[in-house]
């Protein structure tokens, strides 16, 4: 007790106050985006409009990529204020390729709160399921825009990114029917049970590669490849094509011919930073010129007549209003909780 005490008085000397912060675990995460995947999806179209306006005052600083020769993968750190709406972010992620610690989950790392005023943390959230929401949510949002009126829809990668994207296309959109591709005979499983669990009513068609292909007008990529999966020989025709998985310089879905036939279209130029844009602007194929970025978009929905390339290697503007919806979900949760004397849903 005594040892207590002196601990309490040091404490008070040194002034060391505490700094309140809140942890959401993966699942808590996934669960509050579920829930509210319209009204999160509402709320992001509402922050890319206001974007768009140029109603908001955004620091978007270029993420950072550190990586060693002698290990495999790397690390990030994405920061983002909005500075109307007084929110701090960061996310520090990791890419897993080692996996020495922790088994088949490739996307490691924690999401930070800030304060705008005082600058401590005030929520800690687990990256993974938000980080494959966040890109998803991006990914939809940009096929409103371009290809509104898209009814055939084929995914092109079946993990985590590629279920969140049906699920959104599913639940947002109304949308019913897939045409699906996957190599990896576990990760078509988990898909196909996540499916039926969440979106009974879906019609899920597995299919090679080439059926996805002769029978989309509009696909969603989400692989780990490292050449190109789509070019002008066998997706010239297809209205809108998303392509959200070659985030890194060792991996490419996209082929440089398919800038001859589909306007380009990302969240951001930083997009240009890694994968397949990075390597289109130092060949010299693309130039900023040639590129639109999403908020200019946000209040002229495209009339279906001009096809698309979506890419997003991903930005922090993303991971903050995600984070910021769950954390708001998660307080109103234990409010409720205590008003109510029941625990919240994890």
């Amino acid at each position: 007790m005594d040892h207590i005490n002196n601990d309490e008085k040091i404490k008070q000397l040194l002034r060391l106050h505490d700094e309140p912060c809140l942890h959401i675990d993966e699942m808590q995460a996934h669960n509050i985006v579920m829930q509210g995947c319209n009204e999160f999806m509402d709320r992001l179209e509402s922050f890319y409009s206001a974007w768009g306006k140029q109603e908001l005052t955004i620091d978007l600083p270029v993420k950072q990529v550190f990586s060693h020769q002698d290990v495999q993968g790397d690390f990030r750190l994405m920061p983002c204020t909005v500075v109307d709406k007084k929110l701090k972010f960061v996310k520090v992620i990791g890419t897993n390729e080692e996996e020495r610690t922790i088994a088949d989950k490739i996307c490691v790392g924690k999401s930070l709160l800030i304060d705008y005023y005082d600058n401590y943390i005030y929520a800690t959230i687990d990256v993974c399921a938000l980080s494959s929401f966040r890109t998803a949510a991006v990914s939809v949002l940009a096929m409103r825009y371009c290809q509104p009126k898209a009814q055939n829809i084929g995914l092109i990668g079946m993990g985590r990114i590629g279920f969140y994207s049906a699920y959104i296309l599913y639940q947002w959109l109304g949308l019913r029917s897939f045409l699906v591709t996957d190599p990896c005979h576990d990760t078509r499983k988990r898909f196909e049970s996540l499916c039926q669990h969440y979106m009974p009513e879906a019609k899920i068609e597995l299919l090679p590669l080439a059926g996805v292909l002769d029978q989309s007008d509009v696909l969603f990529l989400t692989t780990t490849s490292a050449k190109a999966v789509l070019h002008a020989e066998n997706a010239a025709a297809i209205n809108f094509i998303s392509s959200v998985g070659a985030d890194a310089d060792n991996l490419s879905e996209i082929d440089a011919s398919l800038l001859e036939s589909h306007r380009l279209v990302t969240d951001s130029m930083q997009s240009m930073c890694l994968g397949d844009m990075k390597v289109w602007a130092t060949e010299g194929k693309l130039n900023q010129e040639d590129v639109t970025i999403l908020p200019a978009l946000a209040e002229t929905v495209s009339t279906c007549d001009e096809p698309t390339l979506f890419i997003s290697t991903g930005i922090a503007a993303n991971d903050l209003i995600i984070n910021q919806f769950v954390y708001e979900k998660s307080q109103a949760a234990t409010l409720t909780a205590l008003k109510t004397g029941t625990p919240p849903c994890r």
